[in-house]
């Protein structure tokens, strides 16, 4: 995984409640000085929804602003949209599967501030819906999950990758980063094993390798919720961000695996920074104390001391959406504080 060193370095997942760019931009910036993210700004547009904001290009794609969904019509010939997908992935074309501003209006305002800004930052981060969650929850006009639909879940897959490639591309171009990470957010991966979601270990581990097919960056992946984490850990990203709020003792489960996923240069990215209003019952001291129970947690399972402090890295839980632009912005705050206090 190379020896890229995380420093217990502060970033984000990326949606906030902001509908403003430029003020969630300026909050970001604000507080996530070495690894900032780009903002997703659903409740500014549809069209930012995680699932719509990565759909320009889908085969059959259809987006319903006024009855919030975005599906796909199978029911029309979609075999020249899904070759014009293969084409591109072919050639490697990843311009023409570009997002578009209507569609992430916080990714053009983020990029247009770093560039101008003259800071050069160790990291810029961004994110893709991940392909399991976009495969579950975009739906055909019968209310059948695409990823269900062969040949238009493979086209998915590639499409991602491509969005995946030209984010890479579009951030390296702000001369603002000294590297760029990208997240595969996966928040359906809490369903996969159930009796609700037929998918397979090897599917979810496969899908994930190919979104990251191309790209020269880092990658990570995100799940806000108790999952199988070896999948993440067998899917060849350099980053796996948990809830470490809500969910630690999911990861104590799987310590030997973990354990090897450090080793072998992995980190572990912790959501300490609750994405409730609970946020205001919080500071840098008690999240300070949740990350050393956690830490201590771990290590009495097996995991070694040592590999946990060097590889971490501090988010919030998860999206910020769903509170306050004041208790976002607090989460932001007690993420970075936290990540100064703890390399002190």
């Amino acid at each position: 995984m190379g020896n890229w060193e995380p420093h217990m370095m502060a970033t984000a997942i990326g949606s906030l409640p902001h509908t403003d760019p430029e003020e969630a931009c300026a909050m970001t910036l604000r507080h996530l000085t070495e690894a900032p993210v780009w903002p997703q700004l659903p409740h500014r547009d549809f069209r930012e929804n995680m699932y719509a904001q990565y759909s320009e290009g889908l085969p059959g794609v259809v987006i319903d602003a006024e009855r919030l969904k975005v599906y796909c019509d199978t029911s029309r010939d979609l075999l020249p949209e899904i070759e014009g997908v293969y084409r591109a992935y072919v050639d490697g074309d990843h311009t023409s599967m570009a997002v578009g501003e209507d569609h992430a209006a916080g990714l053009y305002a983020f990029a247009a501030r770093v560039r101008e800004g003259g800071t050069r930052y160790t990291l810029l981060k961004g994110q893709v819906t991940g392909p399991i969650s976009f495969g579950l929850t975009v739906l055909d006009e019968n209310n059948r999950p695409i990823l269900y639909n062969d040949e238009l879940a493979d086209a998915m897959v590639k499409l991602l990758n491509l969005k995946a490639r030209w984010m890479e591309a579009f951030l390296r171009d702000t001369g603002a980063a000294e590297e760029v990470l990208i997240f595969f957010d996966e928040p359906y991966l809490v369903s996969v094993g159930s009796a609700l979601v037929s998918v397979s270990p090897e599917r979810v581990v496969d899908s994930l390798r190919q979104c990251t097919e191309g790209l020269t960056c880092l990658t990570g992946a995100h799940c806000c919720g108790n999952t199988d984490w070896t999948l993440l850990f067998k899917a060849g990203v350099q980053v796996v961000n948990f809830d470490a709020y809500s969910y630690l003792e999911s990861m104590a489960l799987y310590p030997d695996e973990l354990a090897a996923f450090l080793q072998e240069g992995g980190v572990l990215a912790w959501g300490l920074a609750v994405n409730k209003p609970d946020i205001d019952g919080e500071d840098a001291d008690s999240l300070s104390r949740r990350f050393e129970r956690g830490v201590e947690l771990l290590v009495s399972r097996g995991v070694p001391r040592d590999l946990l402090l060097e590889r971490a890295m501090f988010t919030p839980a998860c999206g910020l959406e769903g509170v306050s632009a004041a208790q976002a912005e607090r989460a932001y705050a007690l993420t970075a504080e936290l990540s100064r206090r703890l390399r002190g």
